[in-house]
């Protein structure tokens, strides 16, 4: 089983049902399940998350509001987002965090402010978060040393010693496909260093090509495995099972992904 812990499919529910399945389905390597966890970013898909989660075997909902879309929400959304966990089956808060880059800072605060009181909501009960970083590692480093919960830090191409920050705080780091590309000299030195024991995979479907011409599938998820294996000389069966074993713990999917 491979797992792709950061994706937002919320976009596939356009398409007839047995499309759907035909799409979570297809798998460039057939010789790996593939199981997703579907991201959110502000109220107005918290439900449609929850549906795929609900209609589709290897789908798993995560709820929360991405920095870009703080100002379309309010307090009041954190009442409806706990009563969501509450009632169904949610595997973390994400996508949320802070983003600092313009026109988005203009924003900090409130930025803070969700952000604050969606991981008070997690540790509450006991779920991660994934968390979204632009501009913002010092606020964000200072936040997570005062509410302890774990998580990854999705789609991070940092230096050495900002990541060994996130990673002693218990958080993994989510690799997409810009590990693929040939100037990505940042994320292969990561990889190569830091090697599986901190890593988890992830597309970040639809947002995240391979390549700029070309378009993202949810297949990508196994070559970024491939490229993985290549940067660390091992085997892609190894990725593949030592990814998925940290996901699962992370996530609490122990269990999870037999019974659903």
């Amino acid at each position: 089983m491979i797992i792709d812990t950061h994706c937002h499919l919320d976009i596939l529910l356009s398409l007839p049902s047995s499309n759907i399945s035909h799409l979570l389905k297809s798998n460039k390597n057939l010789e790996f399940d593939v199981s997703f966890i579907t991201m959110s970013t502000s109220s107005s898909n918290w439900l449609k998350q929850l549906e795929l989660s609900q209609r589709f075997k290897h789908v798993y909902c995560a709820l929360g509001i991405h920095p870009w879309y703080v100002q379309d929400s309010s307090f009041k959304s954190l009442v409806l987002l706990e009563r969501l966990i509450i009632e169904n089956s949610v595997v973390a808060l994400g996508e949320v965090g802070l983003d600092f880059t313009s026109p988005y800072k203009e924003n900090k605060n409130l930025q803070i402010d969700l952000l604050v009181e969606q991981l008070i909501l997690a540790k509450r009960f006991g779920l991660p978060a994934s968390l979204h970083v632009r501009k913002a590692h010092n606020e964000m480093l200072e936040i997570l040393s005062s509410i302890a919960v774990r998580g990854v830090i999705h789609g991070l191409g940092a230096s050495k010693e900002l990541v060994r920050s996130y990673i002693d705080l218990g958080f993994k780091i989510g690799v997409n496909g810009v590990v693929i590309r040939e100037n990505a000299r940042r994320y292969h030195e990561l990889v190569t260093y830091f090697g599986l024991k901190y890593l988890v995979l992830e597309t970040d479907f639809p947002h995240v090509k391979i390549m700029p011409l070309e378009k993202p599938l949810l297949s990508d998820i196994i070559l970024v495995a491939e490229k993985i294996a290549s940067l660390l000389n091992c085997s892609l069966e190894e990725v593949v099972n030592k990814t998925s074993l940290n996901a699962q713990k992370i996530f609490n999917l122990n269990g999870i992904l037999d019974g659903k």
